[in-house]
Order: structure tokens, then C-alpha cells, then sequence
């Protein structure tokens, strides 16, 4: 390539900029989006695997139903070359002066597992400083460090601690507990926590071991979620099960020994007053039977049950990774549509352009250069265009992407920033379909020209036959329509590759608006959804046992007071092989028929109203999804301290927030065997104000036996705050979809201009005004931007739902409606952008030169 053929090059890249600027942006946007979504995933993925290891998180768990011992840490000292290992002690609490459950964890003088991250602050030193879980800031803003903060429950927990009293020093986030807000169940309360606070060690009386943490060694340098760690934790835990074994009956024989050691004296005692008194005598038969009584508690110790957890069992980490995988998902699909559509602009691009320089290529052929030094131009031209489009666009995308994404789900878990990270394989594909966006299709348009002979290529291309069309056959229609409009459709149908283009393009752009949009409508519609059309209901009244007649009166007492309904609600955890374990609320209510005034289950399609049976029970539809079941199968479901239980699934009902499942009490009597305890209360409210409602909540925790009252009106603003942050990832879709839209608006715009400059100055001689000439383009755009709508609309709503199925947390459900006012939002943005890309072509065509646009190349 000599210097002045380079010189052409470049001549031909300045005249013709705007082109040259419109394929590098289409690169630059197919590119960015593509780069920055595929990188999503790995990021997130990568900080939490960072995290897990910076924390020494725990691969596995050991508890026991009767408490742990120091011979249990003793058996796993003995594998020390294969794993290391904390003891850990806990008790949890109900706050009396809040009705929260907390639970109040003594901190190791070394942390060797489990790190605390300090989110600020420190970690205590002295036995009168606390830190608390970050959450519990969010629940109770008033705290800070500097804080006196005081454990306060029932007598008997109370006694489990040497002091009550401290001083916050800081606030910590546990890698336990990846979850923002989920912080596991509990015996205690309401069934689930609130949040942590840690001690120092001499806090808690109880010599017995509640938890022992445990981290494999040959997990360490092994990523997370993946084949290799799952298959290595199976054969860690079936190892941790043999060693541990043999001490259940140690821990039985342990506990009959230290009974039996109790009721010595009392052995003694009958013993001496046997040989004292008569057979018979009412004091010795008493003293018989208090040792036989206590005898027979001494036999009744069983054997505890030792349970192993790993980290799948942890609120919050099985879940993120879902989340990483759906985004993983989206990465697959909806990048590759948005850079095929830049595809299709670009063969389009590249085509125009071998058109137009045809009479350059003449030339040169006939100067003597080789076909690959004239093609050597398209190349080049493309080849920077490629080049230069995609260094931008992985620059931005890779940095700008898994940030923003990453910070939408921010507000579900406290993990610490992303760092990007450049993916060079999905990098060399994307410059790849970007070479192959303009190098290919140029190649393909050159193969036919290069192969005719100059004088072919000095000659303009023969004008493209016309055709009659349909249409004018329909003599009546055709016949009143005017020269113009007649124009308008002879041109739309002679142009089928611009047709085609153009339709396929504004369709792209419009479907990921409606996309966006209807991401906005779905997660909106389920505050909508839940808390006013499903739930009728404003408060939550949790109970230790039965009602009494003192609660009832508390109840129903006062203004703000309408109606309430009696159930048993106990939080139950569903698990099955490869889904992360559920929990989900179990409820009875007492009075069946009642159960509709304050919850609606129905069919989510038909709407119809399910009624509780006698064999079978109703749970929601996502739990439904996960678990793959339907009306008539069968679903396994844990509660605390009992063994697993399967239950016939009867009907399948509407929800989006948390799982439930309700029973009648007659089928709970089915299948626990035992009879319900209406422990809650769902209340209804007259109009009530916050401050009603605060009010009516802090009298009814006086009363002796109400453990929590949940207000609706607080769980929908708390639920809800984390939804805010989707309308970020909405944003992204409506923003590149709109920056997309405009630019294949114009690109389109300005090749059919180009195209048509003779036909164009041709009636700007004739004597049409530049709005006329305007319109005679505009027609034909307004006509296919429409076509595209259509087809746009189509294929916005198969796309959102793919995102839907894709994008949804194992504990929400999308309302999978999209709302009519969002087609009309995405149709009057792509209307916007062709009436600005025709204002900018308004005002190219005001400066056509109509003589050199007419003049001969012959």
C-alpha cells in the first residue's frame, strides 16, 4: 500500500465521518453491552469466592440436639492435618422491649473461622463492650456506636448471662450470613432472627458447646459452587459423620452418668429409711416413688442427634450464587440480540459503502491495482472502525456494567465490592463478530466486484427494476391514492433489504424498551399484588401458646381495632436435592371459612378462589416452580426439632413475596399427629395512622405472652426497599435500547438518503419544497418505524418474559403482566428518535448540491 493510496484511506474516512462514526458507535454499543454483561457474573461470583476466603468462612457445621462437649473438639483435634476448627456458643433471645430475636454469640479469643468484617467501629475487648450485626441498624436506627445497648427477655434467659448491659463499640458483618436481612430460624419467638450481637467469651454461663465450625483444608485452594467443591465437600462430611459417630452414645452415657449422680442422695435416703420403718409406710412409699420417677428420667435419656450443615445451609449464599447464574443467563442471550442487531446495521453500512466508491474501484482496477489493494480500503476502513468501536467498548463496558448491576443487587447482600475483572476470551469474540460485522460483510459485497472488469465498475450500477405490486391490482384502492403515496409504497416494497433491515432493527430496540419498561410494571405490581389484593391484613400478632381471655380482650381492645383471625403460623424449611433449602411460613387458621376475609387464595390465571381441604394443602406458586410440583404431588417439609413430613399439595395459589402453606386443621392433624396451636393473629386495622398503628403494637407488647406484633405497613416498606434498586437495571435496559434505537434510526436514515440523492435532487428540481423532500423520506420511515413497533412489541414480551424466568430470586415472583401505558412509552420514545434523526436529515437535504448530485458519470 503506497503512501498516497494511504492518504485516499484516510480522505475517504474524513468525508464520509458520520458514517464512519455511526458503525463505530453501533461496535462501540454491541461491544460494551456484550463485554460488560458477560463479565457480570464471573465479577460478582469472584468477590463473593474473594470474601468466603479473606473470612475463613466454614465449609461445615456440627450441632447436637443435647449441646456439644470438649470429647467431640477432641476427636476432630485428632484430624488436624485435615481441617481446622472453632467451638462456638450462642443462646437466643426475645428482646421483651422490642419483640426482635436475637442471638447473642460469645466471640472466640481467636477467630481462626468466621471472621467478623467491621463495618466500623472495633470488636469488643472487655466484658461490657458488644458489637451488633449491621442489621441491626437498619432495624433500629437509633443505635450507634458509643450506645448502651441491653439484653432484656423472660427470667430464665436472662439467668444464662453473667451481665446484660454494654456498650456498642461496633457494627460487623458475619460471611455466615451473606443475606442483608435473613438471619436464619430459631425455637425462640416468632421463629426467625433478627440479627446477632457478639460477646466476649466470659458473657455466657453454659459450659456446653452449641456449634462447631469446621474447614476442610482440601477445599481451600477449590472454588466455591462448582462440581469438584461439591464433590469434595460429600466425601468431608461423610468423614466428619464417621469420626463423630461413636460420641452420641459417649454423650448419652455422659448425661445417665451425671443423672444418676443426682439422685444418689435420694438412693441413700430411701436406702436408710428402708431399714428404718416398715414396709409400707406412707414416707417411705413416697420416697420409692420419687426414686423410681427419677430413675425412669435417668432411662429416658436418649441418644442425642448429631446434624451436619455446610454452607448451603447458610441464609443468603446459595441464593447469591443463583442470582450470579441468573445473570450468567442473561449474559447469554440478551447481549447476543442487542450486537445482532448491530450486525445487521453494519452489513447494511458496509454494503451502501462498496456501492458508493464502485467508481473508485474502477479506477483503480484499471490503474493496474490488485484486487487486494482496492479491497485493501474496505478493510482498512472497517477494520478501525471494528477496532477503535471495540477497545471503547470494552473499556466501558467491563467497568461500567458489573458496577451498576452489582450495585442493584447491593442492597440483598453485604459483600464488598466487585473488582473488574477482563474476560479475554469473551473480549477476542466480541472483536471478533465486530471484524466480522464489517470485515465480513464487506467481503461479501467485494467478492462480486472485484471480480468485474474495470469498465463494468466505471458504469453506475443498472437502477434496481420496478415491479407491480399487489396492491395495484386492487384497482378501487388504488386508483385514490395519491402520486406520492403511491411513491411511498412502490419504494418500501423495491427496497426489501432496507425493509427488512429497518423493521428488524426499530424491533430489536423497541422489544428491549418494552422489556425495560415491563421489568418496572412486574416488579412494581407486586407491592400492588401482594399487600393489597392478596393480603388483608395489617398486623401480626405472635403468641407463645393458645389465646387467653386477657390477650383476646388486649386484641380487640381500642379504635384502631376491626377484626382478627386466629391460626397456628410456625416457620417450616423445604428442601430437596439440587434447590437451595426454602423456608416458608406453615399456617392453620382455626376458622377456615374466615381464612378468605384475610387472605385470597386463588389461581393466579383464572382467578379463581381456592378453598382449604381435608387432604391436601395449599402452597404458593413460586415455591411450586422451584421444587417442580403441581396439584397432586407430593412436597417434604421440616419443622424444628422434628423429623421431615410429605404432604399432598391440593391446589397451587397466587403470590410474589416469601413462601406459605396453609393447611386445615383437620390435615395438620393428618400429618403431624397432633393438634394445632393458634400461636398468631392476623388483625385487621380501621384506617389507621403509622402512629396508631405504632401505638396499638407497643400496648399489646405489655401483655404477658405476646412474643411479636409485625406490622404489614413496616414489612412492605422494609420488603421493598431492595425492589427500588431494580429500577437500575431497568434504567440500563431503557438507556441502551434508546441509544441503540437512535443510532440505527440514523444510520438507516442516512444510507436511504444516500442512497436516493439523485432521485432526491431530481425533485427538488422539479420544484418540491425541502419539507416535501423531507416528507417523501420521512413517509417511508414513519411506515417502517410503525412495522417495527408491531413486531416489536412481539418480541419485547418473549424477551421479558425469558428475563423474568431468569432474573427472579428463589424467595419473589415477578407479576409477569406488562402494562399497556408501557408499549405506548416505548412507542412514542422510538417515534421521538425518527422524528430527531428526520429533523437532522431536515436539515442535511436543505443542503444537497443538486448539481453535483446530477451529474453524469458516464
Amino acid at each position: 500500500m503506497t503512501a498516497a493510496y494511504f492518504k485516499t484511506i484516510m480522505r475517504e474516512i474524513w468525508s464520509s465521518k458520520a458514517r464512519f462514526a455511526s458503525i463505530l458507535l453501533i461496535i462501540f454499543l454491541g461491544v460494551a453491552f456484550y463485554t460488560g454483561i458477560r463479565a457480570t457474573g464471573p465479577d460478582m461470583s469472584q468477590a463473593a469466592n474473594d470474601y468466603y476466603k479473606q473470612q475463613k468462612l466454614a465449609t461445615n457445621s456440627v450441632q447436637s440436639t443435647l449441646g456439644l462437649t470438649k470429647s467431640d473438639t477432641q476427636v476432630l483435634a485428632k484430624h488436624r492435618s485435615q481441617l481446622t476448627y472453632q467451638a462456638a456458643k450462642y443462646v437466643d433471645v426475645n428482646q421483651l422491649t422490642n419483640s426482635q430475636v436475637i442471638r447473642v454469640m460469645a466471640l472466640p479469643k481467636t477467630q481462626r473461622l468466621n471472621q467478623l468484617r467491621v463495618v466500623s467501629g472495633r470488636l469488643p475487648r472487655h466484658a461490657n463492650e458488644i458489637v451488633l450485626d449491621a442489621q441491626a441498624k437498619r432495624l433500629q436506627p437509633k443505635l450507634k456506636i458509643g450506645s448502651t445497648y441491653r439484653i432484656s427477655s423472660t427470667t430464665k434467659r436472662n439467668q444464662q448471662f453473667t451481665r446484660r448491659t454494654f456498650k456498642v463499640v461496633g457494627f460487623v458483618n458475619s460471611p455466615t450470613y451473606v443475606e442483608n436481612t435473613d438471619r436464619g430460624v430459631t425455637n425462640v419467638g416468632k421463629g426467625t432472627l433478627d440479627y446477632l450481637v457478639y460477646v466476649r467469651p466470659q458473657v455466657l454461663k453454659s459450659s456446653v458447646i452449641t456449634r462447631i465450625d469446621v474447614q476442610f483444608k482440601n477445599l481451600r485452594g477449590v472454588t466455591p459452587y462448582t462440581a469438584k467443591y461439591r464433590r469434595l465437600n460429600r466425601k468431608n462430611t461423610a468423614a466428619l459423620k464417621r469420626w463423630l459417630k461413636p460420641q452420641a452414645n459417649k454423650r448419652q452415657q455422659q448425661l445417665q452418668a451425671q443423672a444418676t449422680a443426682k439422685i444418689k442422695p435420694l438412693q441413700q435416703a430411701t436406702k436408710q429409711l428402708e431399714s428404718q420403718v416398715p414396709a409400707g409406710t406412707a414416707q417411705l412409699v413416697k420416697l420409692q416413688t420419687q426414686l423410681k420417677q427419677a430413675q425412669a428420667k435417668v432411662a429416658a435419656i436418649k441418644a442425642p442427634t448429631y446434624l451436619y450443615t455446610d454452607r448451603s445451609d447458610n441464609p443468603g449464599y446459595t441464593e447469591y450464587h443463583e442470582n450470579t447464574q441468573r445473570v450468567v443467563a442473561l449474559s447469554t442471550v440478551f447481549p447476543l440480540f442487542f450486537i445482532a442487531i448491530a450486525a445487521l446495521i453494519c452489513l447494511t453500512t458496509m454494503t451502501r459503502m462498496v456501492e458508493e466508491l464502485r467508481l473508485q474501484m474502477g479506477t483503480l482496477k484499471a490503474l493496474g491495482y490488485s484486487n487486494t489493494a482496492v479491497g485493501s480500503e474496505f478493510m482498512v476502513y472497517g477494520g478501525l472502525a471494528a477496532l477503535i468501536g471495540t477497545a471503547l467498548g470494552v473499556a466501558f463496558g467491563v467497568n461500567f456494567f458489573p458496577r451498576f448491576i452489582a450495585q442493584a443487587y447491593g442492597s440483598m447482600y453485604n459483600l464488598p465490592a466487585i473488582h473488574v475483572q477482563y474476560i479475554w476470551l469473551d473480549i477476542v469474540i466480541a472483536l471478533l463478530i465486530a471484524l466480522l460485522c464489517t470485515l465480513g460483510t464487506a467481503l461479501v459485497v467485494l467478492r462480486v466486484d472485484l471480480r468485474a472488469l474495470p469498465a463494468s465498475l466505471l458504469q453506475p450500477r443498472a437502477p434496481k427494476a420496478g415491479k407491480t405490486l399487489l396492491l395495484e391490482r386492487w384497482r378501487w384502492l388504488w386508483r385514490r391514492l395519491s402520486f406520492n403515496h403511491k411513491i411511498t409504497i412502490r419504494n418500501l416494497f423495491r427496497y426489501k433489504q432496507r425493509l427488512l433491515m429497518t423493521v428488524l432493527g426499530i424491533a430489536g430496540c423497541m422489544a428491549m424498551m418494552i422489556t425495560g419498561f415491563g421489568l418496572k410494571d412486574s416488579i412494581g405490581d407486586i407491592s400492588v399484588k401482594q399487600f393489597n389484593q392478596l393480603w388483608h391484613y395489617d398486623a401480626i400478632v405472635t403468641r407463645s401458646g393458645q389465646e387467653t381471655a386477657q390477650q383476646r380482650r388486649a386484641i380487640s381492645k381500642g379504635s384502631t381495632y376491626r377484626a382478627s383471625m386466629k391460626l397456628q403460623a410456625k416457620q417450616v424449611t423445604v428442601k430437596q436435592a439440587g434447590v437451595a433449602e426454602q423456608t416458608a411460613t406453615l399456617g392453620i387458621p382455626a376458622a377456615q371459612q374466615h381464612l378468605s376475609k384475610f387472605v385470597v387464595l386463588r389461581h393466579r390465571q383464572s382467578q379463581q378462589a381456592i378453598q382449604l381441604g381435608t387432604h391436601g394443602a395449599v402452597i404458593d406458586e413460586k415455591l411450586a416452580k422451584l421444587y417442580g410440583v403441581q396439584a397432586g404431588d407430593q412436597l417434604t417439609i421440616k419443622v424444628a426439632g422434628q423429623p421431615a413430613k410429605k404432604i399432598r399439595v391440593s391446589a397451587i395459589a397466587e403470590n410474589y413475596v416469601n413462601h406459605f402453606i396453609y393447611m386445615s386443621p383437620t390435615y395438620y392433624r393428618q400429618v403431624f399427629k397432633q393438634t394445632p396451636v393458634y400461636n398468631t393473629n392476623y388483625v385487621q386495622f380501621k384506617n389507621a395512622s403509622t402512629k396508631q398503628q405504632n401505638a396499638y403494637a407497643d400496648r399489646l407488647l405489655k401483655q404477658t405472652g405476646i412474643q411479636n406484633v409485625t406490622l404489614m405497613s413496616t414489612e412492605k416498606a422494609t420488603n421493598f426497599k431492595m425492589l427500588d434498586s431494580m429500577n437500575l437495571v431497568v434504567l440500563i435496559f431503557v438507556v441502551s435500547a434508546g441509544a441503540l434505537a437512535l443510532v440505527v434510526l440514523y444510520n438507516l436514515t442516512n444510507i436511504n438518503v444516500s442512497e436516493r440523492i439523485r432521485e432526491l435532487s431530481t425533485i427538488k428540481v422539479l420544484g418540491f419544497y425541502d419539507g416535501e423532500v423531507t416528507m417523501y423520506i420521512f413517509r417511508e420511515n414513519l411506515i417502517l418505524t410503525v412495522l417495527g413497533m408491531l413486531v416489536g412489541c412481539f418480541l419485547g414480551n418473549w424477551l421479558h418474559a425469558y428475563i423474568l424466568q431468569t432474573a427472579e430470586t428463589n424467595a419473589l415472583m415477578f407479576s409477569p403482566t406488562i402494562h399497556p401505558l408501557s408499549y405506548i412509552y416505548s412507542a412514542l420514545l422510538t417515534l421521538a428518535f425518527s422524528l430527531l434523526v428526520m429533523a437532522m436529515m431536515h436539515w442535511k437535504l436543505k443542503r444537497v448540491n443538486m448539481l453535483d448530485a446530477l451529474k453524469s458519470v458516464d
